[in-house]
């Protein structure tokens, strides 16, 4: 053989092997890309529910602030009940001595 024919057998030899790594290494290349994606929705994944963490703390605290208020309500309803109910009894009082 001579030096021309040498080198175009290297040539195709190498090319074949290039075309091999190539067929090799383009699935792990999109795996990698899976990968990525996927570390980047689980990213978001976490921060959502972050924010829904805070979320939920915010509402038990609000449902907190509710129930103080609905204890006062009722405080102040059986406070405003007991004085109706003396004012009711001193009108009947006066309407019976009448």
């Amino acid at each position: 053989m001579n030096d021309s024919a040498d080198i175009r057998v290297a040539a195709e030899k190498l090319n074949a092997a290039l075309k091999n790594l190539e067929d090799a290494v383009g699935p792990m290349l999109a795996d990698l890309q899976d990968l990525k994606q996927f570390k980047s929705e689980s990213e978001n994944f976490v921060e959502d529910r972050a924010k829904l963490a805070q979320a939920l703390d915010d509402a038990k605290a609000r449902g907190a602030q509710f129930e103080d208020r609905e204890i006062e309500f009722r405080r102040l309803a059986d406070e405003t009940t007991a004085e109706l109910d003396q004012v009711i009894a001193k009108v009947q009082n006066v309407l019976e001595r009448d």
